[in-house]
């Protein structure tokens, strides 16, 4: 018996030292003294987007007649009509930035130009470094933006080469 009485007075004695511990939550205040809080609003911010293709896709295709080319679309985009090669939607709550690249240097012997609009007005010039294009910035919560391609080929190699184009979002 002595053993659990023992034992009673440490379980009460450490909730003892637990409760004087523990920061008292009330907070005093009177007619010339207000109590004040401060008030958060949060808002987890979610930067989801999905890019979709034309077509198909599943990779950006350049299909050029010649070695040495110029204005050569990626498949399944058709400039003509208005069809993007891809199309991204921001899936967020909050505006967002688009920027693209590649994930290594371009190739001498390939350029290729991104914009958002069919007639690549405001392009940019595709490299390892991200880049906005106009159209691209401040996209609403439910908003798109169009991924046009042209590509122009100078002694373009046989065979096929590959680079990763890489599409990033940050909040705007």
């Amino acid at each position: 018996m002595k053993n659990k009485e023992k034992i009673n007075k440490v379980i009460v004695l450490f909730i003892s030292i637990l409760l004087m511990a523990t920061p008292v939550l009330a907070t005093s205040g009177n007619a010339n003294t207000p109590v004040q809080y401060t008030v958060n609003y949060i808002l987890g911010i979610d930067t989801a987007f999905t890019v979709t293709p034309a077509g198909a896709e599943t990779s950006m295709d350049f299909n050029p007649a010649a070695t040495s080319s110029q204005n050569v679309e990626p498949d399944s985009q058709v400039k003509a009509t208005n069809t993007p090669w891809a199309v991204i939607t921001n899936n967020g709550n909050v505006a967002q930035n688009f920027s693209v690249n590649l994930t290594a240097a371009q190739s001498s012997y390939a350029s290729v130009n991104i914009s958002n609009s069919s007639v690549f007005t405001q392009q940019v010039l595709l490299s390892a470094t991200a880049q906005i294009p106009t159209g691209w910035s401040n996209v609403a919560s439910s908003g798109t933006a169009n991924l046009y391609a042209i590509a122009n080929f100078t002694n373009l190699p046989g065979g096929t080469t590959s680079k990763t184009l890489q599409i990033n979002s940050a909040a705007s």
